[in-house]
């Protein structure tokens, strides 16, 4: 099984990209699109130089290794999504932060 299909999904949807979509442009079935994203089948260096073409990723960063027990920081990776678990992580930083600065402007003298 491909371990990358699901990162090529997750880009594709970032994009807002259909699996219709990606398949008309590398010029395949949708069905063998979809087989590609689900890992059932392998993937070509040449078929994933197309798909980084189309969804103009990086291959360098595509490679790089997401660490599995933290948050990754998708600023690095550059993808535009993150997980639920990230956005909620993040929220709570802004929800501090919010405290934290009316916090601040409330010791100032008006």
């Amino acid at each position: 099984m491909n371990p990358y299909a699901s990162r090529i999904r997750k880009i594709r949807v970032s994009h807002g990209y259909s699996q219709e979509y990606m398949a008309l442009k590398l010029g395949m079935t949708l069905s063998s699109y979809s087989k590609l994203e689900r890992g059932l089948v392998e993937l070509s260096v040449a078929r994933l130089v197309q798909i980084s073409e189309v969804l103009e990723f990086d291959l360098g960063q595509f490679f790089q290794e997401e660490p599995a027990d933290s948050v990754s920081d998708q600023t690095q990776v550059g993808y535009g999504f993150v997980t639920r678990a990230e956005f909620l992580q993040h929220l709570d930083k802004m929800h501090l932060l919010e405290r934290q600065l009316s916090d601040i402007l409330s010791k100032l003298p008006q």
